[in-house]
């Protein structure tokens, strides 16, 4: 029998896996925050943390899936993002801003290329339109390939795990290994783009799924090979004149040849230009001001924000410009912040939401050893209300076995403290956090990890996870039903809103002047 991993005060990953790329499955447990007001949750850390400047490009992250109820955030700090490996062969051609192709090999960090974009039509609803992009990042990786052929001949050879836009939305080329919950590519599929013909595209066109695009084969190459990557600004781009999609979940600590383990708890990367950057994209004479979300993937609210002060310096550039916010987070230090939240907030231009997962004490220490304990949590609930800030609570994780019996309880006491709305996300594995999962219940619950488990198999049809969309976030079978039940008769008897209300207004939004500088950091992104 191996020996566990040791376990590391102050931290919650248990172990260093090797970054996804080596081909292991690797996750993230922890993404660290202030200590609460419990001296026992100031655990010593028997590791440093280091930082990592990281010069972003723009600032701005676009969404666009129906399970999340924010079109655009910003993450100041680079750390708890997860995904898969989707790759492509070298030769792939990119289709370029210019009209060009380069192959997939060639391309380069800065390199203005062609993606797509949902956009809300006023008569036709949501269509997806080609947009002008640029290349955030590139990375390389050695894997089994997949060669997939269409109906007009076009041929594209890339990883099982890689997502092409179908009829009937993002599908993967194969299953990773049986049983995956991914949804896959058929024969008869229909794939979104224009096939192998060379095509000038005018940005705002939207994106056709024709016949002649149709899979007529998807063949395994026995043969490992290097396959290629890019992240981008639009979340996606045009493959041998196939929509692809691209990496922009990836654990980011991976593709740094990092682990998403404990090197993501204590190497750490900040956005040193953010309030600069931001600015920049707020002065741009197309920018629609929409609800922006700090902490949509890292907590906003880190130990080295109480330094560096980044989200701060976000949250100045929006009082000055009347751009409202969301903040979801763990850190008692956003009291810091109270003054300019108040200030939002009196025209309705602020909401935070308090993540509470457990009110047990014995249980926080192993489950967020460096985040603020409930007690902290809770008092920070009052002094926002008090500040006329609305606040809400996110009870998340629910962990079956562990944490959903107190779900009436996490209600109860923010219902207390000035929470008005309430929310909750099930436990979710997907890709290589589940590894880091069950080394985590291992060591700390051994006697409880088969039962975890297999709710938690009941609760995602038999899997480790469920993606889809609908589902993923609260999951299904009984289990869920119930979970679902009494969460929305707790609300109902406690008087709080089931969703948290994110139709704040836009209407005061001031766009401040383009200065030479924020002018200069405009040009740098092409999404229109």
């Amino acid at each position: 029998m191996s020996r566990p991993p040791p376990n590391r005060p102050g931290r919650g990953a248990l172990s260093s896996p090797p970054g996804r790329f080596a081909r292991t499955s690797t996750g993230a447990v922890d993404d660290g925050w202030d200590a609460g007001e419990d001296p026992a949750d100031a655990n010593p850390d028997s590791l440093a943390t280091s930082l990592t400047p990281e010069h972003a490009r723009s600032i701005i992250t676009r969404n666009d899936s129906p399970d999340i109820a924010f079109e655009q955030s910003i993450n100041p700090y680079r750390g708890c993002e997860h995904g898969c490996i989707y790759c492509l062969d070298g030769g792939t051609r990119i289709l370029m801003a210019d009209g060009g192709s380069k192959p997939l090999a060639e391309i380069v960090v800065g390199d203005r290329i062609v993606g797509t974009r949902l956009r809300r039509e006023p008569t036709r609803g949501q269509e997806r339109c080609y947009v002008l992009t640029e290349v955030r990042a590139c990375w390389r990786t050695r894997q089994r390939a997949w060669r997939l052929r269409l109906a007009d001949g076009t041929e594209l050879i890339a990883s099982a795990e890689h997502r092409f836009l179908a009829g009937a939305g993002w599908k993967h080329v194969a299953a990773a290994s049986p049983g995956s919950p991914e949804p896959c590519l058929g024969t008869g599929d229909r794939l979104a783009g224009f096939g192998v013909v060379p095509r000038a595209i005018v940005p705002g066109t939207p994106v056709a799924v024709p016949s002649r695009l149709a899979v007529v084969a998807i063949e395994p190459l026995d043969e490992v090979r290097e396959l290629i990557d890019i992240t981008t600004g639009s979340g996606d781009f045009i493959a041998n004149g196939v929509v692809s999609h691209n990496c922009y979940a990836r654990p980011s600590h991976a593709y740094v040849d990092l682990s998403p383990g404990l090197d993501f708890e204590t190497r750490l990367f900040y956005k040193v230009d953010a309030a600069r950057l931001l600015e920049a994209e707020l002065a741009k004479p197309g920018y629609v001001a929409r609800p922006i979300m700090l902490g949509a993937n890292t907590d906003p609210y880190q130990p080295v924000e109480k330094q560096l002060r980044i989200t701060r310096s976000l949250l100045e550039v929006m009082v000055r410009c009347r751009h409202p916010v969301m903040i979801v987070t763990k850190g008692a230090l956003l009291e810091r912040d109270l003054d300019l939240l108040a200030d939002l907030a009196r025209d309705g231009l602020a909401r935070v939401t308090l993540s509470l997962p457990t009110l047990d004490v014995s249980l926080k220490r192993v489950l967020e050893p460096r985040a603020a304990s409930a007690g902290a949590r809770l008092r920070l609930m009052r002094e926002l209300k008090a500040a006329g800030v609305p606040v809400g609570v996110l009870v998340a994780p629910v962990i079956p076995v562990l944490t959903d019996h107190e779900i009436e309880r996490v209600l109860e006491a923010s219902v207390a403290a000035g929470a008005s709305s309430a929310g909750y996300v099930m436990l979710r594995l997907p890709y290589e956090v589940k590894t880091l999962f069950r080394e985590w219940l291992d060591a700390h619950f051994p006697d409880s990890a088969a039962h975890v488990m297999a709710r938690v198999a009941d609760l995602r049809g038999g899997r480790d996870n469920d993606p889809a969309f609908g589902s993923r976030m609260s999951g299904q079978g009984a289990f869920a039903a119930l979970v679902r039940q009494r969460f929305k008769v707790a609300c109902r008897r406690l008087g709080l809103e089931a969703r948290h209300d994110l139709q704040l207004p836009t209407h005061l939004f001031q766009r401040p002047a383009r200065s030479g500088a924020a002018a200069a950091a405009g040009q740098l992104t092409l999404d229109f």
